[in-house]
């Protein structure tokens, strides 16, 4: 059965986020997948699956967990937010200042910038590959994302 399009968008989002957070690992002498291995005991190979969007495997929970709270970083959660409209902020840090609408604003304008960079060269020789497709789907998500954090900073300010 194919996949619909939300579902092989959601599936880039997710390996896209695997990447990361596993890129995000490297520390000195080590890789991000030497240290993921190191942190979770999985295999180079098993853990080389969660990035590939070759394989339909995808990085278990626990496992973002684990690394999420050994590096600090809640790259994969933050992704998982964005696809309710929500997003992730450090513990203590107030919302609706002038500062978070203007940085919400700038990462919108980089979005669309990529979006339009990206779709133009993917239409150049006047197809989309399925690779190209996927590409667009995750930089669109991305702006999704910006976009509702500026609507909830708007909202924010609207209610005083």
């Amino acid at each position: 059965m194919p996949e619909s399009p939300m579902l092989e968008g959601l599936n880039t989002l997710l390996k896209s986020a695997a990447r990361s957070l596993v890129n995000a690992c490297a520390a000195p002498g080590q890789t991000g997948p030497q240290r993921v291995e190191a942190l979770t005991g999985y295999s180079a190979g098993q853990i080389s699956k969660w990035q590939s969007e070759a394989d339909p495997t995808l990085m278990p929970v626990h496992v973002v967990a684990q690394i999420e709270a050994a590096t600090g970083l809640p790259i994969f959660s933050r992704q998982l937010a964005s696809l309710s409209g929500h997003c992730v902020v450090p513990a203590g840090m107030g919302h609706g200042s002038d500062f978070d609408l203007m940085q919400a604003v700038t990462k919108l304008t980089a979005h669309h910038s990529r979006f339009a960079t990206q779709a133009c060269e993917a239409l150049e020789d006047g197809k989309l590959s399925r690779g190209e497709l996927k590409q667009l789907l995750a930089t669109l998500l991305a702006k999704q994302e910006e976009t509702g954090r500026i609507m909830r900073l708007l909202a924010e300010k609207v209610e005083g």
